[in-house]
Formats: C-alpha cells, structure tokens, sequence
C-alpha cells in the first residue's frame, strides 16, 4: 500500500525530471499495464487512450517526467506536483497532488510569494 510518507519519500527522492529518456524504461511499463490501460508512446508524448478526452492528464510530455516507478498494486508516474498511479491488477487511475509549500517567516516578511 502506498501511504502518505511513501508519497513524501517519493517527491523528496525525485526532485529533478529524468535526463535520460531511455531510464524511464517505458516501453516496458505501457506493456506491464496494457491488459488495462490503453497507453500509447508517441515521439515525446505519453498518451493515456483509456481516459476521457477532456482530462487533463489523458497526454503528457516525457521530458516532465521525474521518474517511473514499480510498486506491487500500481505504477507511479512521478511528476514535479503531482503523481499519477496506474493500478496493474484493474482499469484504476488515480492522481496524488503535491500540497503546496508553506511560506516560511522570511517569506512572509520579505513577501516572496512562490
């Protein structure tokens, strides 16, 4: 199960994209998840076909992507604000946000607003 300070290790450990597109290893995780994911890999976009069209994480580009990662129930797709897991025992998505920093006393003296 993926908890809270699982999902904290994770923004903590992956704090820059991948530089290196072929680490991602991705042909290999469309595969794992194909019997109930539609993804398709298409020149510098991954293509979730199995979602609505309006969604906004039905496309995204590969060079935002920090990390791909294997658990035992899901595959996270590991972004700079948000984590996207793909259940690999059923047709599940599910979107984890990355709560918002809080403004430091310097910040809020100095008024740096990020």
């Amino acid at each position: 199960m993926i908890t809270e300070e699982v999902i904290k290790e994770i923004y903590k450990n992956y704090k820059k994209p991948c530089k290196n597109k072929e680490e991602l290893n991705l042909p290999y995780f469309v595969a794992l998840l194909s019997p109930h994911h539609t993804i398709r890999l298409e020149d510098d976009e991954v293509i979730v076909e199995s979602i609505e069209e309006f969604s906004p994480f039905k496309r995204f580009l590969i060079r935002g992507l920090y990390a791909v990662l294997e658990f035992d129930r899901n595959v996270a797709f590991v972004f700079q604000t948000h984590i996207i897991f793909f259940s690999k025992k059923d047709d599940t998505m599910s979107v984890h946000f990355r709560p918002a920093k809080k403004p430091s006393i310097l910040d809020m003296i100095f008024g740096n607003d990020e």
